[in-house]
C-alpha cells in the first residue's frame, strides 16, 4: 500500500494520481447520509473545477446559505482573505487542492450575512458516480481562536467522534490523544500521555514503520489505508505530519485516524442495491417468459393426474404430485425475484407499528407453537407512526420472524422488542427480533443480505434481500448481529 496521495494540476483542474485503495468510493446519496451524521462537522464536496457539488445540513446552518444557492458555485466565492497569519489565503488554499500533500489548513470563509467564519479544513478524495471528487471536512475554529496553534487544533479535533488524533512532542512522546485514537490503540488517555509512541504499536509493525519514516524524514503521509482490529474491525485512513510554529520550526507532530468504517458500509450497501436492481430488472423481463410455459406444463400435468387417478395409477399420481410441487416452488422463486425490482404500486401511508405487529402476531404465534417456540413481545406503550406501505412492512416482519423460528430447531424463545429513539438527525423506531438458534457464522455476516446467500439447507437466499430492498424504499435499514445465544435482526425506520 502506498502511504502518500499524489496529484498534479492541469489548467486549474483538480487531478489526482492516488492509489485506488486510498480513495473512498461513495455515492452522493451516501455522502448525504454520512455527512449529516457528523455532529458539529461541516462537509462539502467540490468537483475538479473547484465548484461546490454537495454540502451537508450543518454547513448550511453554520453559513446561512441555501442548498440551491451554493450548488455549482465556485468554492472561491465562499472564501475570503484576511490580515492574520493564522490562516492561509483563499488562493493558496485553492492551489493546495491540486498538491500531492495537503496538511490540515485554517481558512477564512464568508457567511451569507457577510460575517467571517474561521475553519480548519481536512481533505479526503472520494470516487462517486460523477467521478473523482474532493470532500472537505470543516471544523469551526471560532470557539478556540485564543491560544497557540496546537491548542486550537486540539480543542477542535480531540473531541470529534469520527476523527482520531494523536499529538506528539518532538521526541515522539504522546502529548495528547482523542477518544477515537484511544479506542483504535486500545488504551486509556491516562496511560499514554508522555509515553513513547512505539509502546502502542507492538502489534502493528508496518503502520509504525510508516509513522517512524514520516517523522524522521519529514515525508507527510496522506490517506494510508489500514484495518485495525480491537474488539471489532475498523477501517481507517491515516495521516501523519509535522506541526510548525509561526517561525517555521518544528513544534511537534500529529497522527490522524479517519474512521471510514461507515463509508465502507455505505459503499457495500450501494453495491448490494445495484446488484439487487440488476437482478430485479432481469427478473421483471423474464417473468412472463418463465410463467407462460409453467402454466401450460401445470395444466397438462393436472390433466394427466386426473386420468391417472381414474385408471388407479397411484404410483404415477405420486410422481405427478412431486412435479406439481416443484412447479409451485419455481413459481414462488420467480415471485421473489420480482420483489427485488423496485416495488410497484407502493401505497404510502401513516402506519402504526403496533397495528402492523398485532395483525401478524396470530400467524407468528401459530407458526411458533408448531415448533415448540415461545414468542416474547416487548413493545413501548406508544410509538410514533412511520410513512410506509403497511402490507410490505408486514412481509418484512413475517419474513424475519419466520427465519428466527426456523433457526430454532429444538425450541426456544423468539423475542420481539420495539422502541423509539431520538438523535440529532431525527426520531427513529427500532424493532429488534432475536432468536435462540445457532446464530449466523461470522464469515457470512457481511453477506447475509446478498442474493442467493443463505444458511438454510433449502433456502433460496432471496428473503433477506427482499426485506432489505423494501426497507430501503422507506429510508429504513436492517442489520444482523450474531450473539452467543442466537441471532438478532434490527430494523430501523424513520418517524
Amino acid at each position: 500500500m502506498n502511504s502518500s496521495e499524489n496529484g498534479s494540476s492541469k489548467e486549474g483542474m483538480l487531478m489526482y494520481d492516488t492509489p485506488s485503495e486510498s480513495i473512498v468510493k461513495l455515492s452522493l446519496r451516501s455522502f448525504d447520509d454520512y455527512s449529516n451524521r457528523l455532529q458539529g462537522t461541516m462537509a462539502i464536496v467540490v468537483d475538479s473545477g473547484a465548484r461546490v457539488v454537495r454540502c451537508n445540513m450543518h454547513f448550511l446552518r453554520e453559513t446561512g446559505y441555501s442548498a440551491s444557492f451554493i450548488e455549482n458555485k465556485p468554492l472561491r466565492m465562499f472564501l475570503r482573505d484576511g490580515s492574520s497569519s493564522e490562516w492561509v489565503s483563499a488562493d493558496r488554499f485553492l492551489r493546495s487542492l491540486t498538491e500531492r500533500v495537503v496538511e490540515p489548513m485554517t481558512v477564512l470563509m464568508s457567511r451569507a450575512d457577510g460575517s467571517s467564519l474561521c475553519v480548519l479544513v481536512i481533505r479526503m478524495v472520494i470516487e462517486t458516480e460523477l467521478g473523482i471528487l474532493t470532500m472537505l471536512l470543516l471544523y469551526n475554529q471560532e470557539p478556540a481562536m485564543k491560544g497557540s496553534l496546537i491548542e486550537r487544533f486540539g480543542k477542535t479535533m480531540l473531541t470529534d467522534e469520527h476523527i482520531g488524533v494523536v499529538l506528539l512532542q518532538p521526541d515522539s512522546r504522546i502529548l495528547d490523544i482523542s477518544p477515537l485514537a484511544c479506542q483504535v490503540l486500545g488504551v486509556c488517555k491516562a496511560v499514554v500521555v508522555n509515553e513513547p509512541l512505539s509502546r502502542f504499536f507492538a502489534n502493528a509493525e508496518n503502520e509504525y514503520a510508516i509513522i517512524r519514516s514520516a517523522l524522521e524524514y519529514g515525508d507527510a503521509v496522506r490517506n494510508y489505508p489500514i484495518t485495525w482490529i480491537h474488539k471489532e474491525r475498523t477501517e481507517l485512513l491515516m495521516d501523519v505530519g509535522w506541526l510548525r510554529s509561526p517561525d517555521g520550526s518544528m513544534e511537534g507532530a500529529y497522527i490522524i485516524f479517519k474512521d471510514i468504517t461507515n463509508l465502507r458500509s455505505l459503499e457495500e450497501q450501494v453495491q448490494r442495491s445495484d446488484r439487487l436492481a440488476m437482478i430485479g430488472q432481469i427478473a421483471a423481463g423474464a417473468a412472463h417468459e418463465i410463467r407462460n410455459p409453467l402454466t401450460a406444463i401445470r395444466g397438462f400435468l393436472q390433466m394427466f393426474r386426473k386420468t391417472m387417478i381414474d385408471r388407479d395409477m397411484s404410483k404415477e399420481v405420486g410422481y405427478t404430485d412431486i412435479m406439481l410441487t416443484e412447479l409451485d416452488r419455481i413459481n414462488e422463486l420467480v415471485s421473489e425475484f420480482l420483489m427485488l425490482s423496485k416495488p410497484r404500486n407502493v401505497v404510502y401511508d401513516e402506519v402504526d407499528i403496533h397495528t402492523v405487529l398485532n395483525g401478524i402476531m396470530p400467524v407468528i404465534s401459530s407458526e411458533a407453537t408448531l415448533h415448540d417456540i415461545t414468542v416474547h413481545w416487548e413493545m413501548a406503550e406508544s410509538l410514533p407512526s412511520v410513512t410506509a406501505d403497511r402490507e410490505m412492512l408486514k412481509q418484512v416482519f413475517l419474513n424475519i420472524c419466520k427465519n428466527g423460528i426456523e433457526a430454532m430447531t429444538e425450541g426456544g424463545i423468539l423475542t420481539i422488542q420495539g422502541r423509539a429513539e431520538q438523535d440529532a438527525e431525527g426520531e427513529w423506531i427500532i424493532i429488534d427480533i432475536q432468536d435462540n438458534g445457532p446464530g449466523i457464522p461470522v464469515h457470512m455476516l457481511d453477506k447475509i443480505f446478498d442474493p442467493f446467500v443463505t444458511t438454510k439447507a433449502n433456502g433460496t437466499g432471496l428473503g433477506l434481500s427482499v426485506c432489505q430492498r423494501i426497507l430501503h424504499e422507506f429510508d429504513g435499514t436492517i442489520r444482523a448481529v450474531s450473539r452467543e445465544d442466537g441471532a438478532q435482526f434490527t430494523i430501523i425506520l424513520p418517524c
